[in-house]
């Protein structure tokens, strides 16, 4: 009997009897199951990243961008036993500093709708609502929120403020949600060694930083352009200690900016210094196999330069 008719009659002997199909069926299953296990292993950081829920970063925009103007004063001391606890008169004055200080943004009700909660990511705070507060709700852990701040809620310090109006500020804010948790004596001792209350506090002055920048900008800009014209002199200076300088120099302007100022210190200082930084002082780090002799060429040069330089006009 042929080959092909031996398997014509196995073929038709299986569609009599299919349960002789079983063997084969189940090789193939196991065949696409382990393919699908391969695919899956072959895709699982997307599987993986498809079934982590997409988180929100918070608004940056509402963080601190800059640190506010602030006059230099002197803090009083303050009796914090006395300060801790709660009065009419306490939290009256703590309702007028409220009312100057905290309102644009947590409301006049302290229930978080100022005027400019709408532009700020997280939304300030409802003090009506006892859960959620970053630092905690007692007098000593306002205290601190006043002091410092949180900078990831957009929240600014007000350490500025006399230690007193805080703590008026504090029990003020205490009042609008009952139930608040009270100070033990522990941590009030732990306030007064952290900001020494007792003895007052000298805060210095401070400008917006961007403020400093201008005004730094400003008063550096005639130096920065003068080092600019000399550091150009030096470019077109056509002498043989100018060329040896600029072969090694990487940026002419840096070479001129730190010799202008102040007479060069003695060659081995000057060697020294240059040596061990040399982008610093705009050169190429291949300065280290100079000679000494190169060196003191490029030394007598460039001090000269500076003297004529600030001798003459480009002074």
């Amino acid at each position: 009997m042929s080959p092909d008719l031996h398997d014509e009659i196995e073929f038709r002997d299986l569609l009599k009897k299919p349960e002789k199909l079983f063997p084969y069926a189940f090789l193939y299953f196991l065949g696409a199951l382990f393919l699908l296990g391969m695919m899956y292993l072959w895709n699982i950081n997307s599987v993986g990243a498809n079934a982590i829920a997409p988180a929100a970063l918070k608004d940056s925009s509402a963080f601190i961008q800059d640190i506010p103007f602030q006059a230099p004063v002197m803090l009083p001391p303050v009796d914090i036993r006395t300060a801790s606890v709660a009065s009419d008169s306490l939290i009256a004055r703590g309702r007028e500093v409220f009312r100057g200080n905290c309102v644009a943004c947590h409301g006049e009700g302290g229930t978080g709708d100022g005027a400019s909660a709408a532009a700020l990511n997280p939304k300030p705070r409802n003090f009506h609502s006892l859960s959620g507060w970053t630092n905690g709700s007692k007098v000593s852990q306002i205290y601190r929120t006043l002091d410092e701040g949180i900078v990831k809620n957009g929240m600014a310090s007000y350490n500025y403020l006399p230690p007193v109006d805080r703590f008026a500020l504090a029990h003020y804010i205490r009042t609008l949600s009952p139930g608040q948790p009270v100070d033990s004596p522990e941590d009030l001792e732990a306030l007064e060694s952290a900001y020494q209350l007792s003895k007052g506090k000298a805060v210095p002055g401070q400008i917006p930083l961007k403020k400093a920048e201008e005004i730094l900008v400003r008063e550096g800009a005639p130096e920065a352009a003068r080092a600019k014209r000399f550091g150009e002199s030096l470019a077109v200076d056509d002498g043989s200690a100018a060329g040896l300088l600029r072969r090694n120099a990487s940026s002419l302007e840096r070479v001129a900016v730190t010799t202008l100022g102040a007479p060069l210190p003695g060659l081995d200082e000057f060697i020294r210094a240059r040596c061990g930084a040399p982008a610093l002082y705009g050169l190429k780090p291949a300065v280290n196999r100079l000679s000494r002799g190169d060196w003191s060429t490029i030394y007598s040069y460039l001090d000269s330069a500076r003297k004529r330089w600030e001798g003459g006009t480009g002074s």
